[in-house]
């Protein structure tokens, strides 16, 4: 049944990518098909790219973030195989990160997930391995490639309960593609479990960690401008809290709070820029004093200023180092929450709403310890001046984050191990 379902899906393809193209042509957004003829070339296969190729290593990874997060493991994969290193990505971005990164002797587009294209892929980049990064499956790539003697695992896995849920109306097809897998290295146990219960054997799942955080750095570039931004506002000796990752509804909180607590700073770095105009609207309205890291050297006297809005990419990390308290956004507005080990690898206090569905072991790790500290929309306030007002309890939670932030580490190195388990 499952090559049935298989079949189907082949036979839809080329009428779902013409759907895709058409959607495109006539949606405000077709501008991103400007390099239409650049991605058909790869998408389609049409031809190889560069020199042919005796033996590859192959991964796959969705987007920018697991591009980031696997080149560690991707690094060690290549000196363990020996062999040239491709990658290839569902999204352009993905690609673009992945150019920058010296590590890829190739870096493409994913092709359409058609069999008789992937087999050509194959054919093309000779791929002996490839390694799925988190959830980005496609049926025909996992088929195509163990029918044809390349060996298939996912590493860094995740499969959310609402995935697994989907899976079993599929069944018949999932079952056959994790049964073709060599391994499968997971995040959690529990997403271990729901590999198993999905239809892949129980003796080729592992629960590794999740890769991404042994990436952590407490030593993040752009400390010195921080410091310096920090002198410019006065803000040498004040009680700091840095918000990361907000959302629109965790902005208006913050507002409220910095109201009600004078004596406090808060420096605002949005998840997504481009809603810039709209945040320093909302701080205009407020009526408190605020300044904006793109032009606060432009903007006079900052005497009494409480709120720096963070307009700028890559700044966050040294903004959570030498602030006082950190609050992770996406956590009280329904997003899942963000990068918890990112704010807590300074050993820092981190504050955080309930929706943390996206990594709740690592929330659940952090309340425990006493690191993270559970906040909503009416206890936000109460819970900063709490940490403002009782400075053993701010150093102890610091201490906890930061204790609890290590505990995460390892998981690249195990996951290495599962590979060497099963040779070359």
């Amino acid at each position: 049944m499952g090559y049935v379902i298989l079949l189907i899906l082949n036979l839809c393809t080329p009428f779902a990518a013409l759907g895709v193209v058409i959607f495109f042509l006539i949606s405000p957004r077709r501008k991103l098909l400007r390099n239409l003829r650049y991605e058909l070339s790869q998408r389609f296969v049409l031809r190889r790219q560069g020199q042919k190729i005796k033996k590859s290593l192959w991964i796959h990874a969705a987007s920018v973030g697991e591009v980031r997060s696997v080149i560690k493991l991707a690094k060690l994969l290549k000196e363990y195989y020996g062999c040239e290193l491709i990658i290839t990505t569902s999204t352009a971005a993905g690609q673009n990160t992945a150019l920058k990164e010296p590590l890829f002797d190739k870096a493409l587009l994913m092709p359409v997930d058609c069999y008789p294209l992937i087999k050509r892929f194959i054919k093309f980049y000779n791929p002996k391995y490839l390694f799925i990064v988190e959830s980005d499956l496609w049926p025909n790539m996992i088929s195509a490639c163990a029918n044809n003697g390349v060996k298939v695992s996912i590493v860094n896995g995740r499969l959310s309960e609402r995935s697994a849920r989907r899976y079993k109306l599929i069944s018949p097809l999932t079952k056959m593609l994790f049964k073709k897998m060599t391994f499968i290295c997971a995040q959690t146990e529990e997403i271990a479990q729901r590999y198993i219960s999905s239809g892949a054997a129980a003796d080729k799942v592992y629960s590794c960690g999740n890769i991404k955080y042994d990436l952590l750095n407490d030593s993040p570039s752009k400390i010195e401008e921080v410091e310096e931004v920090f002198r410019a506002l006065g803000w040498e000796n004040a009680f700091i809290t840095v918000c990361g990752s907000t959302h629109e509804e965790e902005e208006q909180i913050i507002i409220s709070a910095a109201k009600e607590l004078k004596e406090i700073k808060f420096v605002i770095a949005p998840r997504h820029l481009e809603r810039k105009k709209q945040i320093l609207r909302a701080l205009k309205d407020s009526g408190l004093r605020y300044a904006s890291l793109s032009s606060y050297k432009r903007e006079g006297d900052l005497k009494d200023c409480q709120i720096l809005l963070a307009d700028a990419m890559g700044w966050l990390g040294a903004f959570y180092k030498k602030g006082t308290v950190c609050f992770v956004g996406g956590s009280i507005s329904r997003c899942g929450g963000h990068n918890f080990l990112e704010a807590a690898v300074f050993a820092k206090p981190v504050i955080f709403g309930q929706y943390y569905y996206n990594t709740p072991d690592v929330a659940e790790a952090l309340l425990k310890s006493g690191g993270g500290i559970l906040a909503g929309e009416k206890d936000f306030a109460a819970k900063l001046k709490n940490l403002f007002d009782d400075k053993a309890l701010l150093a102890a939670s610091g201490a906890a984050a930061g204790e609890c932030s290590l505990s995460f580490k390892g998981a690249t190195d195990r996951t290495l191990k599962v590979v060497e388990k099963y040779g070359k």
